[in-house]
C-alpha cells in the first residue's frame, strides 16, 4: 500500500539555481542533480522529494518530478517558514502540482516504466584495480573480471534485474537501455569542512515493463527508488501504460 505517496511537479528558474550554486561556492562544473539536491533540501529539509527526476531542462526553466509522502501545501508552508528568500525564489510556486498515487496496487498487474539510474556496484574485496567497498560502474566491474568481450547494455540490464529482485515488489519482464553515458558529478565529502569534490558516475536510462509481485513492497519500491544516488536525480520509477 502507498496511501500517502504523491507525485509532485515543480519548476525552477535555471539562472537563479546556478547563481545559488555560485553563492554556495560550488565548483563551476557542478551537475544539475546536485544543484537540485541542494535546492530541494534547503526548501523542504528532511521531507525533500526523493527520488526525483528532471523532465525538462531546456531554456530558462528546469521541471522536476518527485515522489513525496507530504502534500504539496505542507511542503510549501515548510519552505515559507524556514527557507532563505533566495532559495525560495528559485522555485516557481505557481507550477507546484501534485497527484496521489493509487492506494493499492494489484498483484500481477503489468506496468510500463522508465527510469534514469546509476548502475554501480560495491566491490566486496580488494583487487588489482579496486579496493574493497569501492563503488564502480557495473560494466567496468564485469570487464575487470571477464576474459572476453562484455556487452555493456546486457550488464546494465542484469544490474536492473538484480536491483529489483533485491528490493522486492516487482518482477522485471523486459528492459531496454535507451541511452548511457559517463556523467560528471559533485558530492560533499565526509570531512568536517564538507568540501565539494568532483568525480564521474555511469548513467543509464531504462525503458520496459514490470509486473507487480507484492503490492505493499511495490509501493515501498516507488517511494525508495532504484539504485544509488536517488537524492540526486537518479532512481525514480516513472510509470506508463504497458505495451
Amino acid at each position: 500500500m502507498s496511501a500517502d505517496l504523491r507525485m509532485l511537479r515543480m519548476r525552477f528558474d535555471a539562472g537563479r539555481l546556478y547563481e545559488l550554486g555560485r553563492r554556495r561556492r560550488l565548483p563551476p562544473r557542478t551537475d544539475l542533480g546536485y544543484l537540485l539536491h541542494c535546492e530541494l533540501r534547503e526548501l523542504f529539509g528532511a521531507d525533500s522529494p526523493a527520488p526525483f527526476a528532471v523532465r525538462d531542462a531546456a531554456g530558462r526553466g528546469v521541471t522536476v518530478l518527485g515522489y513525496s509522502s507530504r502534500p504539496a501545501a505542507a511542503l510549501q508552508r515548510h519552505a515559507q517558514q524556514y527557507a532563505d528568500p533566495d532559495v525560495y525564489a528559485v522555485c516557481d510556486w505557481t507550477s507546484l502540482d501534485e497527484k496521489p498515487l493509487p492506494q493499492r496496487w494489484a498483484a500481477g498487474e503489468r506496468l510500463g516504466f522508465e527510469v534514469r539510474a546509476c548502475p554501480v556496484v560495491r566491490m566486496s574485496s580488494d583487487g588489482p584495480r579496486w579496493r574493497a567497498g569501492a563503488e564502480v560502474d557495473a560494466y567496468l566491474a564485469r570487464c575487470w573480471r571477464a576474459e572476453g568481450p562484455v556487452d555493456r547494455e546486457a550488464v546494465y540490464r542484469e544490474w536492473l534485474l538484480e536491483e529489483l529482485r533485491r528490493r522486492g515488489g516487482a518482477r522485471l519482464i523486459s528492459a531496454r537501455v535507451m541511452g548511457h553515458q559517463r556523467g560528471h558529478v559533485v558530492r560533499r565529502d565526509h570531512r568536517p569542512e564538507r568540501k565539494a569534490v568532483g568525480g564521474e558516475r555511469p548513467e543509464a536510462v531504462f525503458s520496459g515493463e514490470l509486473e507487480v509481485a507484492d503490492p505493499a513492497a511495490f509501493g515501498a519500491l516507488l517511494a525508495r527508488g532504484v539504485g544509488r544516488h536517488r537524492g540526486f536525480g537518479f532512481g525514480m520509477l516513472l510509470l506508463r501504460p504497458p505495451g
